[in-house]
């Protein structure tokens, strides 16, 4: 089964989950193709697809949101979606207090709640990313330091693998994903 990973990423995250996603389902017996969203022309070749965006103000970048809108239609194969943003399913740059409250609150990106209907999509994801000082503005470095955020590496590995796995299940892997219990 022939497997592809799209992303778009701003400053790494996304591309280092993607990456990692694709380390798994080959570990597990798939051929998998890791690429940018804006270098992927067609999903025609494909039996499953699984895409990740950087979130930014709320949204998917652009590349990704643009990627997802041309694709749709031909999209019938199983479809996973994962967000990358402050806030993940386990993790967050934000203090566990305000990442709770958030959590309970976030809406689904737009681009995400637009393509469930044409899409055969099996799930969607969020996990939190890495953060530098550099990656936000004077006021988005305060508003982190005012909700009790860290800077650094946020994306818990373990979560992102049982979710590849889960993923490897459905599809019917072959061998058993690295590193899993």
């Amino acid at each position: 089964m022939t497997v592809l990973v799209g992303y778009a990423s701003a400053y790494g995250s996304t591309k280092g989950i993607a990456s990692r996603v694709g380390e798994h389902l080959r570990a597990a017996g798939f051929e998998v193709d890791v690429h940018p969203v804006d270098e992927i022309d067609s999903v025609n070749a494909y039996e499953a697809v699984i895409i990740g965006s950087a979130i930014h103000n709320q949204k998917w970048l652009p590349s990704g949101d643009e990627f997802m809108r041309a694709h749709a239609e031909a999209l019938a194969s199983p479809v996973w979606l994962f967000s990358v943003c402050s806030i993940g399913e386990t993790t967050s740059f934000l203090s566990e207090r305000l990442a709770r409250i958030a959590r309970r609150r976030r809406k689904v990106p737009p681009t995400v709640s637009e393509v469930q209907r044409p899409i055969d999509l099996r799930d969607h994801r969020y996990f939190a990313g890495a953060i530098e000082r550099t990656h936000w503005s004077a006021a988005g470095n305060l508003f982190l330091r005012l909700c009790g955020g860290t800077y650094g590496d946020h994306r818990d590995w373990m979560d992102i693998e049982r979710w590849t796995a889960g993923i490897a299940t459905a599809l019917g892997a072959r061998g058993t994903p690295a590193n899993q219990g």
